[in-house]
Order: structure tokens, then C-alpha cells, then sequence
């Protein structure tokens, strides 16, 4: 049966054009800052000029004493020792500045000083001793009070020197030391043996006070 059609068409919509802002009106974020043309030139003034003290100026590393803490220590005993120290003087000669004697008594006594010196607050040296058994022992009797009481220190093993070995001891002087006297000991095979200095023992004594005498580092 024949009818009728309505047909409804639908046409797209027209089209805008995009509008872009031209290039020509972009402007920079920033802003560049105009660099003068004539470099500047640069001054330097010394001190003394200005009518100043001139001064010595040393850097120092922060990590050196974080990962040294010994070093940190032992600049802080630098600053803490004492500037001055009392001196004394031996009243004898080291054995060995006579040879001959010298082996002539280590011979005899199997035991004898060969060097002594004071440093500082304490007198260090060395004592040889023949080479008579493998175990050895040797001690100073050290009195710091004309002999009215003492007591003993242990000298600490050096090496070997073949027919006899060497030894060597450090002597502290307290403040208060006046004078000090010392004999040595040498025990081996159950023996013991004596080195007193013919009989007089080895002596010092703490030397007029002069205004004191500029002590040496202890490093």
C-alpha cells in the first residue's frame, strides 16, 4: 500500500577555525639580565697596606682527626705537657766509652750497663749480658732515698746478639726527685749476677734549678 515518506537529513556542524597566537607575541619566562660590555677588574690589598698585623693562616683537614682519634690524642697531651722540665745529670760515665774495661767486666760480672742518658723526666739505657742459658731475667734496684727503701724494675728484651743478649729499661723520675741510684740484677740458670759499678752503684742527682730547661717533645 503505497504511503507516505518523510525524510529528515541532519548536515554536520560547521567547523570553527583554531585561532594560534602568533610567535611574534611569546614571551620568555625569564628575562635575561644584560651583561656589561667592559669586564671588571679585580683588586687585591695586602694587609700591611691597610695598616693591619700580617697573620699566618694553616687549614686544617676536619677529617684528619675524625678518622685518626690517636692523633686527636696525642694533640691534646701536646697542649697539656709541661713547657719546662727539672734536669739532672749522671755522675758517671756509660761503661762504654771505655771498650776494653767494658768487656772486661761483662766478662767477669756477665752482666753491665752500656748506655745511659737522661731524657726528660726519666733516664733510659741499655744493659748487655752474656749468653749463658736461654732463660733470662733482668731487673734494675732503683732507691730514690739512699737506699732507706727501693724497688725493682724489669728491663724488657731487645735481641740476641750471638754470645750475648741486650736489654733495655726506662727509669721514671718523679717531680719530687732529688737524686736517684740504681744497681742491676741478672738471673739465669738460677744464678743470679750484679752489675753495681764497683761497688758505688750508678748515681744522678737533679742539677741546680736555673730557671728550668726548655723540655724536648715527648714525639
Amino acid at each position: 500500500m503505497p504511503g507516505d515518506f518523510s525524510v529528515l537529513c541532519l548536515s554536520p556542524p560547521t567547523p570553527h577555525p583554531l585561532c594560534f597566537p602568533s610567535s611574534r607575541s611569546l614571551r620568555p619566562c625569564l628575562a635575561q639580565t644584560p651583561r656589561p660590555t667592559v669586564p671588571r677588574k679585580k683588586g687585591v690589598v695586602f694587609a700591611d697596606a691597610l695598616g693591619l698585623a700580617l697573620t699566618t693562616i694553616r687549614h686544617f683537614s676536619p677529617s684528619l682527626f675524625d678518622d685518626d682519634p690517636i692523633g686527636l690524642a696525642l694533640a691534646s697531651l701536646r697542649v697539656l705537657r709541661p713547657l719546662y722540665s727539672i734536669p739532672y745529670t749522671l755522675d758517671f760515665l756509660p761503661p762504654s766509652k771505655d771498650y776494653s774495661d767494658f768487656r772486661s767486666r761483662l766478662v767477669k760480672q756477665k752482666v753491665c750497663l752500656e748506655q745511659c742518658t737522661v731524657q726528660c723526666a726519666s733516664v733510659a739505657g741499655t744493659v748487655r749480658v752474656c749468653n749463658i742459658g736461654f732463660e733470662k731475667r733482668v731487673t734494675l734496684r732503683v732507691s730514690y732515698d739512699d737506699w732507706k727503701s727501693h724497688y725493682d724494675l724489669h728491663c724488657t728484651y731487645l735481641h740476641n746478639g750471638g754470645e750475648t743478649d741486650l736489654f733495655s729499661f726506662r727509669l721514671p723520675l718523679p717531680h719530687c726527685t732529688e737524686q736517684a741510684a740504681f744497681c742491676i740484677c741478672f738471673w739465669c740458670q738460677g744464678q743470679e749476677h750484679w752489675d753495681n759499678n764497683n761497688g758505688v752503684n750508678y748515681k744522678l742527682h737533679k742539677v741546680e734549678d736555673r730557671g728550668g730547661q726548655m723540655q724536648r717533645p715527648y714525639w
